[in-house]
């Protein structure tokens, strides 16, 4: 894998690289999604399951790997946007995750691709983004997705002491709420033969009823070894909330994640 000449810049080999250099030009991050006929793009809040189910599909007969890195999400995302030469061979299946606020790339682009959204409950995926998770990571998403949800006294504190006036908590649950309201915006504008909404706790306690029905949707042979690459051990993480941020996340985020569910796909 070479990367395209970009005059004397060096590679980009991580995400913080990627925040820094490529982002800031605005939202041609899937300038080359037309060039991988019937993709399938895995996608949701970050921390909900995306890159275990990308990963799976990936390695599924039928797919190719394009993996030449350390992380897959990032591979997919230079290949996307151009940044490391690629020549397209076979169908592919790319973690879109980290689109954020370019989720209206998702319209610009149609050569018979395929989305599947994974909802994941706000609890654990909040407990996962202060644990789990770099800061970067959540600050780019807050800065993408939730920033604009801020109101009265938070909002003129972030826009005039900046973003560490915002505490993690707060910044994780605006986070959650601006991502996962991007599934109501797909849901309305794109065909039921486009879109799959799945609920990560459903596809990970009922993997052999849900995962069969995934590869049904995106067109792909299954196969009963498929659903032993998914594990259920991380579904008792949230317990460890406190129950303040239990109660943050029940009053600020449960509501959208409720709605939500209602957009879940009829398995």
């Amino acid at each position: 894998m070479t990367l395209i000449p970009q005059g004397k810049t060096l590679p980009i080999k991580s995400w913080n690289d990627f925040i820094r250099r490529v982002r800031p030009k605005g939202c041609v991050l899937l300038r080359r999604l037309d060039e991988f006929p019937r993709s399938i793009l895995v996608t949701g809040c970050q921390r909900s399951g995306t890159t275990m189910l990308a990963n799976i599909i990936t390695q599924s007969e039928g797919m190719t790997n394009y993996r030449f890195g350390q992380y897959g999400e990032l591979d997919a995302a230079l290949i996307l946007a151009g940044y490391v030469d690629h020549t397209p061979k076979g169908r592919y299946c790319f973690q879109t995750t980290y689109l954020n606020e370019c989720c209206c790339e998702y319209f610009e682009h149609f050569n018979g691709h395929k989305i599947i959204w994974i909802l994941r409950n706000p609890f654990s995926v909040i407990y996962s983004m202060l644990s789990n998770w770099r800061r970067r990571g959540l600050n780019d998403l807050f800065r993408g997705c939730g920033a604009r949800y801020l109101e009265g006294f938070a909002r003129w504190k972030y826009e005039h002491l900046g973003l560490w006036s915002v505490s993690g908590l707060l910044r994780a649950c605006l986070a959650y709420n601006g991502k996962t309201c991007q599934v109501f915006e797909l849901k309305k504008r794109l065909r039921e033969s486009q879109l799959l909404v799945i609920e990560y706790d459903s596809l990970v306690e009922q993997k052999s009823r849900v995962l069969p029905k995934v590869y049904e949707f995106v067109e792909l042979p299954y196969k009963e070894e498929y659903a032993g690459k998914i594990s259920a051990r991380s579904l008792e993480k949230s317990k460890r909330l406190s129950k303040r941020e239990h109660g943050v996340i029940t009053e600020l985020c449960k509501p959208v994640y409720e709605k939500a569910k209602f957009l879940l796909s009829d398995l």
